[in-house]
Parts: C-alpha cells; sequence; structure tokens
C-alpha cells in the first residue's frame, strides 16, 4: 500500500477540510470537501489494486454522501445500502474465521439501538431498520477480519447511529463532527483491509 501515498495524504487533507467548513458552516464548501472524499480514496484504492467491488462501494458512498448533502435521504440510504452489500461480500469471503460471539454483539447492538430510536423515527422506521441491518453486516464481517477491519466496520456503524440519532430526535452540539470524523476514518481502515497484502491483525 505504498503507491499513491499523495493521493492518500488529499483524502487526509480534505477530511480535516470538510471538518473545518462544517464548523464555519459554509454550504457550497461543505458539499464540494464532502463529493471530494471518495473519489480520492478511490483513485488510492485503485492505485493500490483494490478489487472492483471495493471500487463499487466507494463509488454508491459519493452518490450516498451527495445524496445525504442535499437532503435526500431515502435514496442517500439506498446508495450506501448498495456500498454496504459490497462491504459485506468481500469482508465475508476473506473471513478465515467467522466468529459467532461478534456476530451475536452486533445483534445485541442493532436490537438495543432500534429499541431506543424507535419512538422518534416517525415514517423512517422501516427504512432506518432495514439499512441499519446493512451497517450491522458490514461491521460483523469486518470484525471478522482483525481488529483493524473491524474497527472501521464498528466507526461506520456508530457514524450511521450518529445520523439515526439525529433523525430520532437526539441532537447535539458536535454530531455533525463525529458523523462526519467516524465515517470518513471507517471508508479508509475498510479500504485499506481490502487491498493485496493487507495484513488482518488479530
Amino acid at each position: 500500500m505504498t503507491r499513491g501515498q499523495g493521493w492518500l495524504l488529499a483524502y487526509g487533507i480534505l477530511t480535516v477540510a470538510h471538518l473545518v467548513t462544517i464548523g464555519i458552516g459554509e454550504t457550497w464548501s461543505q458539499a464540494i470537501t464532502k463529493v471530494l472524499l471518495m473519489p480520492t480514496l478511490a483513485v488510492w484504492a485503485r492505485l493500490n489494486g483494490g478489487p472492483v467491488t471495493l471500487l463499487v462501494a466507494l463509488g454508491a458512498s459519493l452518490a450516498g454522501d451527495f445524496l445525504l448533502q442535499i437532503d435526500q435521504l431515502l435514496p442517500g440510504m439506498l446508495a450506501f445500502g448498495v456500498a454496504h452489500v459490497c462491504y459485506a461480500v468481500l469482508f465475508a469471503r476473506r473471513a478465515r474465521r467467522r466468529s459467532l460471539v461478534v456476530l451475536a454483539a452486533y445483534g445485541v447492538v442493532w436490537a438495543g439501538a432500534l429499541v431506543l430510536l424507535w419512538p422518534g423515527l416517525g415514517d423512517n422506521r422501516i427504512p432506518v431498520a432495514a439499512y441499519s441491518l446493512l451497517v450491522t453486516a458490514t461491521a460483523v464481517t469486518s470484525g471478522w477480519n482483525g481488529w483493524q477491519a473491524g474497527l472501521g466496520g464498528a466507526l461506520f456503524l456508530i457514524s450511521d447511529g450518529l445520523i439515526g440519532a439525529g433523525l430520532a430526535g437526539h441532537d447535539f452540539a458536535a454530531r455533525d463532527y463525529l458523523v462526519m470524523a467516524t465515517y470518513c476514518v471507517a471508508q479508509y481502515l475498510l479500504a485499506a483491509n481490502l487491498l493485496p497484502g493487507a495484513k488482518h491483525t488479530r
């Protein structure tokens, strides 16, 4: 994973820049930095031999980023759903050991989060429940591939959980920062652990 280090550096710079734009509340710069994140990461992944399915996941994530930025919730969830199907398939295929403990633990997390958020989700209850299963599938299957990939899946789950909390009316000052910070780190960790030669440290 030594090729295209400039693209990875650019991804880090874009992440920081995007978090700054959230702070200043400038809509255009926020949108521009957000939609540049996944293409930049995708170029780095491709230069390092990333599989086509990973590129599809990052492309679907780009679509989801754009759609959520313009407040198109359900289409955005659908786009990210495609990304999570790609991630879950890739990590499930690579898993050397499928832990039922990890599956059970995330099952409890999924059910508990739904119980907490359900009353405030309104018309979004069914879409959120279905989408959250896909996010959880990424968390489970990435967790089967070592702690680094597992951390990526867990952070993605946290990021989307924070979005769900906002939908359910549970907002707080730093939520938008935490959503994007955890998301950007998660995407990097997931992508990095799907590249050829990635070490699945347990």
